[in-house]
C-alpha cells in the first residue's frame, strides 16, 4: 500500500505499508493529518500510519476521527434492556456518548452526544 501526496502537481511518495501487516477489515482513512486505521470487534483499534497505535475497544465503540494526538470514539449505550426476554423495559434508554482517548488508550474525557461534521469540515458534538 503506497501513501502519496500530490502537492504542486508532483506526485510524492510518503510511505509504503506491507499489506501482510494490515488487517483489511474496516480499513479506512481518518483524521487530520491522515491516519490509516482498522477496527474490529474483539481486536480493537489499530493505527498503521503515521504511527503505530493499538488499544482495545468495546463492542459498542467506533473510532470516528483522530486529531491533535486524540482519538475520538463514539459509543452507543443501551440502558434498561431485558436480555432474558430480549426486549426493552419501561426504563429503556438509548443514547450515544463521545469518548476521547490519548494514543496509549487512556481516557481524557467522556460526554453524552454525537459527533457531527459541518460543511466547513469542523467537528461538533450535538
Amino acid at each position: 500500500l503506497y501513501i502519496a501526496i500530490y502537492p504542486e502537481k508532483i506526485l510524492e511518495k510518503v510511505a509504503e505499508l506491507n499489506l501482510d501487516d494490515l488487517n483489511p477489515y474496516n480499513l479506512h482513512i481518518v483524521g487530520n493529518p491522515l491516519y490509516i486505521i482498522s477496527q474490529e470487534d474483539g481486536e480493537g483499534f489499530r493505527c498503521y500510519y503515521p504511527t503505530e497505535i493499538f488499544f482495545p475497544l468495546k463492542h459498542n465503540e467506533s473510532v470516528i476521527f483522530i486529531e491533535d494526538g486524540k482519538v475520538y470514539i463514539e459509543a452507543w449505550i443501551e440502558e434498561g434492556w431485558d436480555d432474558e426476554n430480549n426486549c426493552a423495559t419501561d426504563d429503556y434508554k438509548y443514547y450515544d456518548k463521545i469518548i476521547v482517548k490519548d494514543f496509549a488508550g487512556n481516557k481524557i474525557s467522556e460526554e453524552v452526544g454525537c459527533l457531527n461534521k459541518g460543511p466547513d469540515g469542523n467537528w461538533w458534538i450535538s
